[in-house]
């Protein structure tokens, strides 16, 4: 019997997680070909299941699809979806994967199956059947965002400013620390702010804010309704 009760323990609990994982994403991608097809969306395999993951809520588009301006600038904020296949001469069996960015499983369908002869009615047939097993998720989203990680991906790309410590001049006072550069004629001004970690700044004319995090320092302001980022390399 206590044998029996862990059991249940352990299955609610991986079921609990996958749910979790699962329901921090409204985006997925799909492939517009998987391993299994001879050619894209055959048999409508992938555009069925984009129909569906949209009916559920998803920002979803087939890799083939005009993707819109920095979908995929950075991919740890959506889903991965594979589709496998296990067939045997009588049968045509299908699943149905959803992966982070880094292949961990968040969740897999039941596989559907079906013995219809032709082709194109067992695939869509066991495609839907195994859909109708994604109820088991229980998905619901949860507006998890990712915007501070998307922001560090971005800044690992970015130009860095240069600043030679030899360059640097440094004024300070109980409210504010100016930082400026004799080389490059930059100044940075950055004003105390409660955090110790966030200063708001005037840098070359522009108004923003400093923060420092993870042992980098970047400068954030609002150009043409948009956050920008800047990398700043800097020694203080």
């Amino acid at each position: 019997m206590k044998k029996i009760i862990a059991f249940l323990i352990f299955s609610i609990s991986s079921v609990g997680m996958a749910q979790s994982g699962l329901n921090d994403y409204n985006m997925a991608i799909i492939p517009a070909k998987f391993e299994f097809q001879k050619e894209d969306n055959q048999y409508r395999i992938n555009s069925t299941i984009k129909a569906f993951l949209k009916q559920k809520g998803f920002e979803v588009y087939l890799s083939s699809d005009v993707l819109p301006e920095g979908f995929m600038d950075y991919n740890c904020n959506k889903l991965f979806v594979n589709v496998i296949e296990d067939n045997s001469m009588f049968k045509t069996a299908l699943k149905v994967e959803f992966k982070d960015c880094k292949n961990n499983m968040l969740f897999a369908t039941d596989f559907g199956e079906s013995r219809e002869k032709d082709y194109a009615k067992a695939y869509n047939e066991a495609l839907l059947l195994t859909l109708k097993s994604f109820d088991k998720a229980r998905y619901k989203y949860s507006g998890k965002t990712y915007f501070d990680e998307e922001a560090q991906e971005k800044l690992k790309s970015m130009d860095k400013v240069e600043v030679s410590v030899s360059d640097v001049k440094i004024e300070k006072n109980e409210i504010s620390l100016k930082v400026y550069n004799s080389k490059t004629k930059e100044e940075l001004i950055l004003f105390k702010t409660l955090k110790q970690d966030v200063f708001l700044c005037n840098y070359n004319g522009k108004s923003g804010v400093v923060v420092y995090k993870d042992g980098i320092w970047f400068f954030e302001s609002i150009e043409n309704d948009k956050v920008t980022s800047l990398l700043l390399d800097i020694k203080f």
